[in-house]
Parts: structure tokens; sequence; C-alpha cells
């Protein structure tokens, strides 16, 4: 965990827009009674808005579509991985037929 300071320190990005990607939401670290503390989840996603920024000069609101699309597709793998958990735990002959079904040509 890192705090306020620390992370500007570290990512080397300005108090002003640290302070507008956690009101924008782009970053959600836990306010605690001493501040901000970052975890390593927020410290990757401000890693990412610098990349986005830096390197391929997203403004303001390319920047928000992004990260929105980014949250959409992590929402989905995670809601895929649950799924595959669930098949996992079905009987063998239940998983047979369901990847045949999977795997039959649509039409």
């Amino acid at each position: 965990m890192a705090t306020f300071d620390e992370i500007l320190h570290i990512h080397r990005i300005e108090r002003t827009l640290l302070t507008g990607w956690i009101e924008q939401r782009w970053v959600r670290p836990q306010l605690t009674t001493d501040g901000y503390v970052f975890d390593r989840v927020d410290e990757a996603r401000i890693s990412l808005i610098r990349e986005l920024r830096r390197d391929f000069a997203c403004d303001e609101d390319v920047l928000g579509l992004v990260l929105s699309l980014l949250d959409q597709l992590y929402a989905a793998r995670r809601m895929l991985r649950t799924v595959e958990e669930a098949v996992d735990a079905l009987p063998e002959d239940v998983r047979s037929q369901l990847r045949a079904r999977l795997q039959a040509p649509k039409g």
C-alpha cells in the first residue's frame, strides 16, 4: 500500500492530475484518516493511465471511454472465469455434451 505522496513520487505525476483521476473515479484508492492509500490495482491503473496519455496521446474524453471499455472487458473475463469454474464442477458426461454443443456449427 502506498500513500498519495508516495504515488506522486513513484509515478512522477502532478498532484492535480492524480486528484483529477480520483475525482473521475478512474483510480479508487481507499480513504483513511491519514489520507488516500493505494493498492496494487490502483498502481497498475495509474501506470495504464500514464501510458495511454503518453504513448497514445489520449485526451480526457478518450481516456474515460478507453478505461470504461477496459473495465467492461475485465468484468466479462471475470464472468467467463466463473462460468468455466461452474462447468469444471459438472460431471464429465455433462461437460462432454456441453463441449459438443459449443463446437457444433451454428446455423
